[in-house]
């Protein structure tokens, strides 16, 4: 877990959580690493810093497909669908992911969140 080899969010009385929105609470990228926004305002700017995803979350799977990471939708948990899918993820026959808002021929299964 990343909080955990962080001492600014470690040792912070915070701590980290995968939020609603699959981005972790406080956590940014920096410089090659990680820093924490609450602990470490000065030099961890979340205006300007990109948030990390939760492992196996819909943002996640989004960033590691190009259709999904340079569109205007990204992908989230729909948390109210039974089971729990991510937009606009799909899964393939053949095991491969793709992007039904901007792929016409993304057919195959939801993507389920683990989040």
């Amino acid at each position: 877990d990343i909080c955990d080899n962080l001492p600014a969010c470690a040792d912070s009385k915070f701590g980290s959580y995968c939020k609603d929105n699959g981005v972790c609470f406080g956590l940014y990228h920096k410089d090659g690493g990680y820093c924490f926004q609450p602990t470490e305002q000065d030099t961890c700017d979340d205006s300007v810093l990109k948030p990390v995803s939760c492992a196996g979350s819909c943002q996640a799977a989004c960033d590691n497909l190009p259709q999904c990471k340079g569109s205007k939708w990204g992908s989230y948990c729909k948390t109210w669908q039974h089971p729990a899918v991510c937009f606009g993820i799909i899964t393939k026959a053949d095991g491969s992911t793709c992007f039904a808002p901007t792929d016409d021929d993304c057919v195959g299964e939801p993507y389920p969140c683990t989040a």
